[in-house]
């Protein structure tokens, strides 16, 4: 079966969950990117399973996402499937303190939900935009805290469609991602979580809002904080430095909040983000010897 005839086939699968040559902008937080061939919406693990078992044997090129918070897809857009998980794999369970979550769920919505029953551990990430399953893989984190302190395992389908679920152990996790091979899908992650006051968990979470209030663009269409800390420093303030902030390219422009977000204007295109990365790169490795390696991830044509 080729790519023509698994495309039809998922056209004929799920008619009312596909849409053909879909721009990428409309599922981004930069709002920027070209078109993908097709998108499909798969609402459960199952169907996922069934999609990738299919391109895989049709060798169908497959970009899976979430939200789109923490990725920068280029002008020409992305080639074969976009798997979008963004709303489905949202199913939920709790015995004690420990939760499974499917990978859909918004981190936001499920620091939230944790609150309410009393559970803590997740406060720091009731601001991240992303899912829990992108969140779980690129090890999302903020104010010192990590979804590697509560992550006790990840069920995981790979390319194939095969499932496998890896206990923490088998997790080795680094700052901002872990030791997943490449096309392994988290569908579901189990966390430990620790029993306190919701009232005090609530606070905690407003005292975190509050700070993103005050010192990051969160009104601006952007992804995030582009660049990773470096060891012992602070990419925004290594960028401010160099008196960066405010530096724009075309539509996009380097956040004159925070210097390690960059911000569509409203008529940004994926090549003016992508060359004021550079420029900022480029400028921080001439005067400092500093490499700063992107924490969003780029895909697609130019």
């Amino acid at each position: 079966m080729g790519a023509e005839h698994f495309r039809n086939w998922l056209a004929n699968r799920w008619s009312d969950r596909i849409r053909w040559r879909e721009p990428l902008a409309h599922h981004t937080s930069w709002r920027v990117g070209g078109p993908c061939d097709l998108m499909v919406f798969p609402s459960l693990e199952e169907d996922l399973k069934e999609i990738l078992e299919e391109a895989s044997r049709a060798g169908e090129q497959i970009l899976v996402m979430g939200r789109g918070t923490n990725l920068l897809v280029r002008d020409g857009g992305v080639r074969g499937t976009v798997i979008n998980l963004s709303r489905g794999l949202q199913g939920i369970e709790a015995e004690e303190t420990r939760i499974k979550a499917g990978a859909g769920w918004p981190l936001s919505r499920l620091a939230g939900w944790a609150a309410r029953r009393g559970l803590g551990g997740l406060e720091f990430a009731a601001g991240i935009p992303g899912t829990l399953g992108g969140g779980a893989k690129g090890n999302a984190g903020a104010f010192g805290f990590s979804l590697d302190r509560i992550v006790r395992s990840l069920k995981v389908i790979d390319g194939e469609g095969r499932e496998q679920v890896l206990s923490r152990e088998q997790i080795l996790y680094s700052y901002r991602g872990c030791s997943l091979p490449t096309e392994g899908i988290i569908v579901e992650a189990e966390l430990t979580l620790t029993p306190e006051d919701p009232q005090a968990i609530w606070q905690r979470m407003e005292e975190f809002h509050r700070w993103r209030r005050e010192r990051q663009p969160l009104s601006r269409l952007t992804a995030g904080s582009v660049f990773k800390n470096p060891t012992g420093l602070r990419a925004g303030r290594i960028i401010e430095s160099l008196g960066l902030k405010g530096k724009s390219i075309g539509g996009a422009r380097v956040s004159e909040v925070h210097a390690n977000f960059i911000e569509n204007l409203g008529n940004a295109r994926a090549s003016d983000i992508l060359e004021l990365i550079r420029l900022i790169q480029e400028r921080v490795e001439k005067v400092l010897g500093q490499e700063l390696e992107l924490e969003v991830q780029v895909v697609g044509e130019g």
